[in-house]
């Protein structure tokens, strides 16, 4: 199955540069002249949203699958005639314990809850995994506290220099009082966001989707 990635930061390099790991598909670059294929493929979308109205048009035409990387885009609301999965993140380790917070989150929606998340200064997006998480935990979205400063990301939150281009950090602290539950997670680098992205498609190859928009949450469970 040839994969098409769309897109040209980091996340979209990482994954091109790991295509040998890939053992069930092909991945190539996209480029706007594959709009007009009339092959059936995989879209990988990770890029800003530039190439988006095209890659639509040819998953509509050939009825292949988008698998959409970004976060705060249309795509998150959009109704297909072809199978969508929206992924606001790709570390197992990280989906998973969203899965758990979707899950059993709201159980905390009345204790005092604190949100907190960092990436790197070039992160233009908005935090989609801080938003799923707030969203698990009835927490406003409004009150996440964001960090950017390179200088706070070392010294308080702990990341190392050579990541401090390229990391996620998520800390919940739920208090009750006196009593309090902390859950902090890093994910440093793209390693583990590659390797997520390689059993996403696997999954998505071995299960006969309906033409609809997907949590990747859902497909895992």
């Amino acid at each position: 199955m040839k994969v098409f990635v769309v897109g040209s930061g980091k996340l979209a390099s990482a994954i091109l540069s790991a295509k040998t790991t890939f053992k069930n598909c092909e991945l190539i670059p996209w480029d706007s002249a594959f709009q007009h294929s009339k092959e059936q493929a995989i879209i990988l979308h990770c890029g800003s949203g530039r190439q988006i109205a095209e890659c639509l048009m040819f998953c509509q035409r050939t009825g292949s699958k988008f698998i959409e990387l970004s976060t705060g885009l249309d795509t998150e609301h959009f109704t297909p005639d072809f199978p969508i999965i929206i992924c606001p993140n790709t570390s197992m380790l990280m989906l998973k314990t969203m899965g758990m917070l979707g899950q059993f989150g709201k159980q905390f929606k009345d204790y005092q809850i604190a949100i907190t998340e960092s990436h790197q200064s070039a992160k233009q997006t908005e935090p989609g995994t801080a938003f799923h998480i707030a969203d698990s935990l009835g927490f406003p979205a409004e009150e996440i506290i964001s960090v950017r400063d390179r200088e706070t990301q070392s010294a308080e939150i702990g990341i190392p220099d050579e990541f401090l281009g390229k990391h996620a950090y998520h800390k919940i602290v739920i208090q009750d009082g006196n009593d309090s539950l902390t859950i902090e997670t890093k994910v440093l680098g793209h390693m583990s966001y590659t390797a997520g992205v390689q059993q996403i498609i696997d999954l998505i190859l071995n299960k006969n989707l309906e033409n609809r928009r997907y949590n990747v949450l859902e497909l895992m469970q």
